[in-house]
């Protein structure tokens, strides 16, 4: 765990790519426990030593196998959340990406081929996003509306504390 002593305690980093293809966004889908699926943007924790968009580029290679290049730093964000007795403070960063290959052909649901047996890739639409336990959940609002506006915002710094 870094950052903490405490093993009830831990402090992460991740990098995540914002892959947008044909009004959708890319995920990943992993059961959440309890019958339903839960989605995040691909990426993962970053190992030591490793930059930011390197991490971010080499989780999404592991995941599905794609080649990105991070374009812009769209958020940074800030969670507060505990999960299986362990009280984490994770620190996003959220970049826009480009692929540098052709995307893969989706099948008829918005699935392409995932690398990792846990989770599966699959297109979600920007424009039903909200209805998607997409998380952190501030991305079923944000990334929609930031999409509209082709991304013009500058890097905004979002916080989310467990209620």
């Amino acid at each position: 765990m870094l950052g903490s002593p405490d093993p009830h305690r831990e402090f992460l980093i991740r990098a995540c790519g914002i892959l947008i293809h044909d009004h959708s966004v890319l995920a990943q889908e992993a059961d959440d426990g309890r019958g339903s699926k839960r989605y995040a943007l691909p990426g993962g924790h970053l190992e030591f030593g490793e930059s930011l968009t390197d991490g971010m580029s080499r989780e999404i290679y592991e995941e599905a196998g794609l080649n990105v290049e991070a374009d812009k730093l769209v958020y940074v964000h800030e969670n507060f959340y505990t999960l299986r007795e362990v009280t984490t403070h994770e620190v996003g960063f959220y970049f826009l990406v480009d692929l540098n290959s052709e995307f893969p052909a989706p099948d008829t649901a918005g699935y392409i081929l995932s690398r990792e047996p846990h989770i599966r890739m699959r297109l979600l639409p920007l424009a039903g996003l909200p209805s998607f336990a997409l998380m952190p959940p501030f991305l079923r609002d944000e990334l929609p509306r930031d999409a509209r506006a082709h991304f013009v915002q500058p890097t905004r710094h979002l916080v989310s504390r467990e209620a």
